[in-house]
């Protein structure tokens, strides 16, 4: 009876080993999808993220080439006609009305191409300090600070870049045969100072980019290999549920075959019966040999 309480015992463990091995089975590869979903979601925040600071980026930096040669040119052309101011007058006026109708928006554009990527960089920065939190993932965004310091500096060129317009027109207007030495030394001086203060800003976002782009080609990879460490966990966990269920497999049928076959007996044995020595008479025999004679 006891034996029979035990056995019932063991298929019942069995059996819940069993349920909860299937479980596991089907919960593991939910959280293997769950997980791979918000892995997918957060980085599609990044990395949406990274393609507008890329994209403000790039285009920050087209329009900064285009200050660059009209300021450029603009120096090069206040060098020339310095000196015959009267012949050159419509040169000036031309140059002037250009660096209106360019100069100062495409400084304008820069600034508002650089303050999409302000905002991006922000986001970017709130899901990488979630991601740092999964095991073996250090990433750091772009800083902040340095960006802000390049918007700083745009606003800093701007009034440079007005008080170059505004130099050249007062130039334009005078009746002067020459512009003054002391005119011409400050229209190149300007014209020099802008150009600087947009080769600077170029650079730093040209480094801009080229760290989002190297962020952006990182977080691919471990988008990747993070899915895949999770199908693989996943796979190990199955399999090992599986070997599970399959060792109780084999306790229910061991158990279940002893439970209803008959409970063995045990066998009598009989002692064998003793043999005579050799030269010697067996027990009886004598007696048979006998029995003739007497009768």
């Amino acid at each position: 009876m006891r034996k029979m309480i035990g056995r019932l015992l063991i298929l019942i463990v069995a059996l819940l080993v069993i349920v909860l091995s299937l479980g596991g089975i089907f919960g593991i590869w939910w959280l293997s999808s769950t997980v791979s979903d918000a892995t997918l979601k957060v980085f599609s925040v990044v990395q949406s993220g990274v393609e507008v600071v890329d994209t403000a980026a790039g285009r920050a930096d087209t329009l900064i080439q285009t200050a660059r040669s009209e300021v450029q040119q603009a120096g090069e052309t206040v060098n020339t006609v310095a000196g015959n101011l009267q012949e050159n007058r419509p040169v000036l006026t031309a140059l002037s009305e250009r660096l209106e109708t360019r100069l100062g928006p495409a400084v304008d554009k820069i600034q508002e191409a650089i303050a999409p990527a302000h905002d991006a960089l922000v986001t970017v920065s709130t899901a990488l300090s979630f991601v740092n939190s999964i095991p073996f993932i250090q990433e750091r965004a772009p800083r902040l600070e340095q960006l802000e310091q390049t918007s700083t500096r745009i606003s800093s060129l701007a009034a440079d870049v007005l008080q170059f317009r505004t130099t050249l027109r007062t130039a334009v207007t005078e009746k002067a045969d020459q512009l003054t030495q002391q005119a011409a030394t400050a229209l190149t001086d300007l014209a020099s100072r802008i150009d600087g203060g947009l080769a600077s800003i170029q650079s730093d976002v040209q480094a801009l980019q080229s760290d989002i782009t190297a962020l952006q080609a990182r977080f691919q990879t471990r988008q990747s290999s993070l899915l895949v460490t999770y199908n693989l966990i996943a796979l190990a966990v199955t399999l090992l549920c599986l070997w599970v269920i399959y060792s109780q497999i084999v306790v229910i049928r061991h158990h279940w075959s002893r439970s209803k076959g008959p409970a063995p007996q045990k066998v009598k044995v009989e002692p064998a019966p003793a043999t005579a020595a050799p030269g010697q008479p067996v027990e009886g025999s004598e007696s048979q040999a006998k029995t003739p004679t007497e009768s």
